[in-house]
């Protein structure tokens, strides 16, 4: 349909998951693609590129507020400017700590958690915002969030969900009169790397294990099923779209129904 086309988009964690079926949606719309991301993910990235799912790579750690400023600056100027900003880079916990505990959690891993899913958030959005106010042309924030950001049940990750939701509302308002858009994506369980690594910190490595256990997350949403990256991928095309012109300060869940039927709204 084009609905981004000619939008120019920079998606951090864009080299794989969530943030790579967005670079491939985003494309598939008319929009010139950038892709942030670590430089170990540079070989990923450049595949990307090299299918014309993007056309742009710059290497930063969202955890470094000038690591991710200069790289948005070279984004911009690859791209000649900037319209949409897909704040995706995120983890679920530390590699060393579980998904779940708060009590017997190290400090420095809850530290790496609020590091990289609120810090990386307000460094992205940050960089974003200030060219798209310099152009003066307005533009389209999206923050991924996840249902965690309403229910207390994932530890640190739920936590800095829940902070990465509030930044996007007050964000939200403070860009409004610049007429800079600001939502969020909170999706439930989507297979991904990422959440197969929570499955296997879970339950082990074993195939049937795993698969038991993504069959369990299934049967918890309303609708039966979880959702695949082309879905969320949907929900930030739209946000990010001439249809999605009167949303911002909201968040908008992919996912089945649960954060409906738990509560959470």
């Amino acid at each position: 349909m084009q609905r981004l086309l000619g939008k120019r988009a920079v998606i951090t964690g864009g080299a794989s998951g969530l943030g790579a079926a967005m670079a491939k949606r985003f494309t598939a719309e008319g929009a010139r693609v950038a892709i942030v991301d670590l430089v170990q993910a540079a070989e990923r990235a450049e595949a990307l590129i090299a299918d014309g799912s993007a056309e742009f790579f710059a290497a930063a750690d969202v955890t470094d507020a000038t690591s991710v400023y200069a790289a948005i600056d070279d984004v911009c100027e690859a791209l000649g400017g900037l319209d949409v900003a897909v704040a995706s880079a995120g983890v679920s916990s530390h590699p060393d700590a579980d998904f779940r505990s708060l009590i017997d959690l190290d400090p420095a891993h809850f530290d790496f958690v609020q590091q990289v899913n609120v810090s990386g958030v307000l460094f992205t959005a940050q960089a974003a915002a200030r060219h798209m106010r310099a152009a003066g042309a307005g533009g389209s924030i999206v923050v991924m969030a996840s249902i965690a950001s309403k229910r207390p049940t994932s530890g640190a990750y739920g936590v800095s969900k829940a902070a990465a939701w509030m930044l996007t509302r007050t964000l939200a308002l403070e860009l409004a009169p610049l007429k800079i858009r600001v939502n969020a994506i909170g999706p439930t369980y989507v297979p991904t790397d990422m959440l197969h690594g929570i499955a296997r910190k879970a339950v082990g490595d074993e195939p049937g294990a795993n698969a038991d256990w993504m069959a369990q997350r299934a049967a918890q949403m309303p609708l039966g099923e979880l959702p695949t990256p082309d879905d969320i991928a949907s929900t930030a095309v739209f946000l990010c779209s001439a249809e999605g012109r009167m949303y911002t300060g909201a968040i908008l869940h992919p996912d089945g129904g649960i954060t409906a039927s738990t509560g959470g709204g």
